[in-house]
């Protein structure tokens, strides 16, 4: 927002304050500025002058000599305008001069010295395409600055808007001075809602139909009235904040609007089809034409305003274009409102239109302005082109009139909050400088807030607080170490589980990790099997794809990897998420937490023995959770699953919990997913780790390294292709053999001479000896050992 100092000039003298402190007291008392800058600062150096002569240059046919003065000296400039004659007032740039990002000099123009230019009105900023010297009249008075005679001898104050956006008193000249008059203590000497007039009697056949769709609504009939173009005053006033001017009469009402922050909308009377005004809200699909010459197509809770039934504005956004102000105007009808915030928010997002006066109906304004407005109306009117401007008894409706906010607190509540103990005394002077009606019993205050202030700003004693504080200054308030007694956190294994389940995918597996929203569609929380009786819908309206909480993390973690399947060579990606079960209509619904993972192979779809390669190493690789853990307890167990394909699921169980489940997913969801490669998919059941880890993880597994070399023996075994390849793992165990330390799958071989439905597993077991070191003799006994077992279960050795 944009804030003229001559304006602001108008309602108190603050020329009678130093302009530091006044700036001063802006940033630490009201709000932010973003920029102060003197308005068209750099038209300083141009002047008003009277050409004296003229005569063609001696050198080049199109170019002119001309002499020209400033009443008090004279110039020559040398110019190719064709349209200046002698006695001619044109504006003159000095050199020194910047203009569209060039510097005026003094030089000579084919031999003849030129001290300046002459402007044209597009390198004044007057107009966007000109290319002729621009002639004042006769009138005007030599040797003064552009700046001056156009009324831009200003500063302007741009405001961040973020800091005032629960200000909507500060969203005008006048409310910003009426806050400045406060902070600074001195008076205001004009208001211009205090305006008087003596309206018309009766209606002139206007009438409003009274509803609950706006907190107030007035229209008033204003008669026999001429377009014209605006005076010198309200022109600048506009462009210096930022608004074209168009005519007198919509110049009135963009004037009201950076005055006073209450927007007003004037319709030709001739363009309306009815006498009868009405807010209510549009029908499905319903459009007219706007201002801004769109036309949109209209939703029900889109609020607008009617004549008769024709629309003829979107109600606090924008205004109908075949009822607008235009050069054969003669009879007005002026609309003077507040409509609910709620409505206006709606009707901007639904519009994508923000205008100057949906962002101040957006703030939630105050409706006691709506009638004095229309006498300010009717003022401007008459300084602006029309003296005989008069108009008749507005017409309407104010639902809030009577509303008032009073706030009770005491003054141990102030000083609580403010960290600062002030007298009852000066509280009260502070607040009733800022416009609060405040009476005090004992250490009770009650008050009642201006009209100006209730509509969402102060409400409650802590708005007091914050009064009071801005006012005082933050920096008066002494600061002091927060008192906090230094205790023992309370621990939290869960939070802790989940810190270090997180870290170990994303440093010892480097996968990384992603967000998904809790919210998913029916059929995506059906993909592990979940009954639609047991999916948790959402009460408030939801697309269909967001319309339940999930219960699974898969369908997320699957979109993701999709989405990023052609980016990158290696899609590795987990989770840390809740799923929600209804169990049955009386009790809480189940919140489980788990950490769900996917991997893409790099392999071909059908490139079977890579694919299990892969799956192998990638079991290996997540195993290794329990050794970060401290959990030693546990097997691995063919599952079968809705979600993995058949004969390709796992899950890791500890005392018959289930820890982890993981496998290939199945292709009917890589199909539906348009996944392009095969994807190993999981989850670790966290609540259950939990557990174990609370159990187990607690205990000391440590064993002194050893000083002797530790040895590997590897085992291949010919097995069915349906065979768990964890049998013999399992097996090898049981035996609890003490020079084995662990052992793994290395291997997976299909095709060759294996014959159909074979595979042969190559297993790989690390040897460590605390004894002795490992000798050939050891070696193969160990070897015999695995032999027999192997030979004992039924297993061929290849």
């Amino acid at each position: 927002m944009k804030l003229s100092l001559h304006w602001l000039n108008d309602f108190l003298p603050l020329n009678s304050v130093p302009f530091d402190a006044v700036i001063e007291k802006i940033n630490t008392s009201v709000c932010e500025i973003d920029d102060i800058e003197e308005y068209k600062h750099h038209l300083r150096s141009v002047i008003t002058v009277k050409i004296s002569s003229l005569s063609k240059h001696p050198n080049a046919e199109k170019l002119q000599v001309t002499e020209c003065t400033d009443g008090k000296k004279k110039y020559q400039i040398v110019t190719g305008a064709t349209n200046v004659k002698e006695g001619d007032i044109v504006p003159l740039a000095l050199p020194g001069t910047k203009l569209d990002g060039k510097e005026i000099l003094s030089s000579e123009l084919r031999g003849v010295p030129s001290e300046g230019m002459y402007c044209s009105e597009k390198e004044l900023g007057l107009a966007e395409v000109s290319s002729r010297v621009l002639i004042f009249p006769s009138s005007t008075e030599l040797g003064i600055s552009i700046r001056k005679l156009f009324n831009w001898e200003d500063t302007i104050l741009t405001i961040d808007n973020k800091s005032i956006t629960h200000r909507p008193d500060l969203w005008s000249h006048f409310g910003f001075a009426r806050e400045l008059s406060s902070q600074l203590e001195i008076p205001l000497h004009f208001e211009p809602l205090s305006a008087k007039e003596d309206f018309q009697k009766g209606n002139d056949g206007l009438t409003v139909k009274s509803n609950g769709n706006a907190h107030s609504y007035n229209v008033a009939s204003i008669p026999k009235i001429k377009i014209a173009p605006s005076n010198l005053k309200i022109k600048s006033r506009l462009e210096k904040c930022g608004i074209r001017s168009i005519n007198n009469v919509v110049d009135v009402s963009n004037y009201l609007l950076l005055e006073v922050g209450q927007p007003t909308h004037f319709f030709d009377r001739v363009k309306l089809k009815s006498t009868e005004f009405q807010v209510d809200f549009a029908k499905q699909d319903e459009s007219f034409g706007l201002l801004d010459d769109s036309d949109q197509k209209l939703t029900p809770d889109i609020l607008l305003i009617r004549n008769g039934s024709d629309p003829v504005a979107i109600a606090g956004v924008m205004g109908g274009k075949d009822s607008a102000v235009g050069e054969s105007t003669v009879d007005l009808v002026l609309e003077s409102a507040v409509f609910k915030r709620e409505d206006v928010r709606k009707s901007i997002r639904k519009t994508s239109i923000r205008s100057e006066s949906a962002v101040r109906y957006e703030k939630g304004l105050d409706s006691s302005t709506c009638l004095p407005v229309i006498a300010r109306t009717l003022q401007l009117l008459r300084e602006n082109g029309n003296p005989d401007a008069k108009g008749f008894e507005p017409q309407g409706f104010n639902h809030t009139a009577s509303k008032k906010v009073i706030i009770e607190t005491t003054l141990r509540f102030l000083h609580s909050k403010l960290g600062k103990d002030i007298s009852l005394v000066e509280i009260q002077k502070i607040l009733e400088k800022l416009g609060f009606a405040v009476k005090t019993s004992g250490d009770s205050i009650e008050v009642e807030v201006p009209k100006f202030r209730q509509n969402y700003d102060v409400t409650i004693p802590e708005d007091l607080v914050e009064e009071i504080g801005r006012t005082i200054g933050y920096a008066s308030i002494p600061v002091q170490p927060l008192a906090l007694a230094v205790e023992t956190p309370i621990r939290n294994p869960l939070r802790e589980l989940e810190r270090r389940t997180k870290a170990f995918f994303a440093n010892n597996l480097t996968f990384h990790e992603v967000y998904n929203y809790s919210f998913s569609s029916s059929e995506e929380s059906k993909i592990e099997g979940e009954k639609e009786k047991n999916i948790l819908g959402i009460a408030n309206e939801m697309p269909e794809e967001y319309s339940v909480l999930r219960a699974s993390l898969l369908p997320g973690l699957i979109k993701q990897a999709a989405n990023n399947q052609d980016r990158f060579e290696i899609v590795d990606l987990f989770e840390v998420g809740r799923t929600y079960h209804k169990l049955n209509e009386n009790e809480l619904a189940l919140e489980n937490r788990w950490i769900g993972f996917i991997s893409l192979s790099s392999a071909k779809q059908n490139d079977y023995q890579t694919i299990d390669s892969e799956f192998v190493s990638l079991r290996h690789k997540i195993s290794r959770i329990f050794e970060v853990l401290n959990v030693r307890s546990g097997l691995w167990t063919k599952e079968s699953l809705p979600y993995l394909h058949p004969n390709a699921g796992l899950s890791y169980k500890v005392e018959d919990k289930t820890i982890i489940e993981m496998g290939i997913l199945h292709s009917r969801f890589a199909d539906k997913y348009n996944l392009k490669k095969r994807a190993f998919v999981g989850k670790i059941n966290l609540l259950n780790l939990l557990e174990v880890w609370e159990k187990e993880g607690r205990q000391s597994h440590f064993k002194a390294p050893s000083s002797f070399p530790q040895g590997q023996l590897d085992l291949s075994i010919l097995m069915n292709e349906t065979e768990s390849t964890d049998y013999y793992l399992n097996l090898v165990k049981s035996k609890n053999i003490p020079e084995i330390e662990t052992g793994w799958v290395h291997t997976i071989f299909r095709g060759g001479n294996l014959g159909e439905g074979k595979k042969s597993v190559t297993y790989r077991f690390r040897l460590m000896s605390y004894e002795k070191t490992f000798t050939q003799e050891r070696f193969k006994e160990l070897s015999d050992e695995l032999v027999k077992l192997a030979e004992k279960s039924g297993l061929t050795l290849r």
